[in-house]
């Protein structure tokens, strides 16, 4: 089985505008009419203007601390010119989670590196907090690589949006993610792939 490494267990801190009123900002708005729609800015010592901060969550990541912020950036005019968020604009509009994204690693790549230690981090899931994350890996030979087989979950209690563990085996392999809080399931990510296997190296 694989090895997995430990990992901060703290419950992330989470602060986040409301969903429809975050999509609701537009590119133009005057600041005055963001901060009817959203109220003032968060206080956030790290960021000064034209940048806001109007939310964000922060995830005790290995190995750093990864904060996802709520941003509104103004031009010299005070009007919109970009708004951006850490679900990518993948808001749960009822709480339930929303679909993860993995980030790393870039599906297709192949791996030379031992021991075979797989860091895989994802954009985390929007929706009512506490979210956790379950992850699945499966394998398959190197002589059938798109053929998989054994699925198995790692973990299903993933606090934060990141996990390591060594792979087992010299072959091609995939994950998925999906998020889970009080009010239900997200749908799985869609799969990462990857290869341990040498095979490709050795071709001409």
């Amino acid at each position: 089985m694989q090895d997995t490494f430990s990992y901060a267990s703290t419950e992330p801190e989470f602060v986040q505008p409301d969903y429809r009123k975050w999509e609701a900002v537009q590119i133009g708005m005057t600041r005055e009419e963001v901060v009817a729609l959203l109220g003032p800015p968060l206080e956030d010592p790290y960021l000064v203007d034209p940048f806001c901060s109007y939310g964000h969550l922060q995830m005790p990541m290995l190995p750093q601390r990864r904060t996802y912020r709520f941003l509104i950036g103004y031009v010299e005019n005070e009007r919109v010119f970009s708004k951006s968020d850490p679900f990518k604009g993948k808001l749960s509009l009822d709480g339930t989670p929303s679909k993860p994204e993995i980030i790393i690693p870039v599906s297709g790549t192949a791996f030379t590196h031992y021991p075979r230690v797989l860091d895989c981090r994802w954009y985390p899931s929007s929706g009512e907090y506490p979210i956790t994350y379950t992850i699945e890996v499966s394998s398959a030979s190197p002589l059938e690589p798109e053929i998989f087989y054994n699925p198995v979950e790692l973990d299903t209690e993933i606090p934060i949006p990141f996990y390591m563990f060594n792979f087992v085996g010299s072959q091609p392999g995939r994950i998925r993610v999906k998020a889970r809080n009080r009010l239900g399931e997200s749908e799985w990510s869609d799969y990462c792939h990857f290869d341990f296997s040498v095979r490709n190296s050795t071709l001409s």
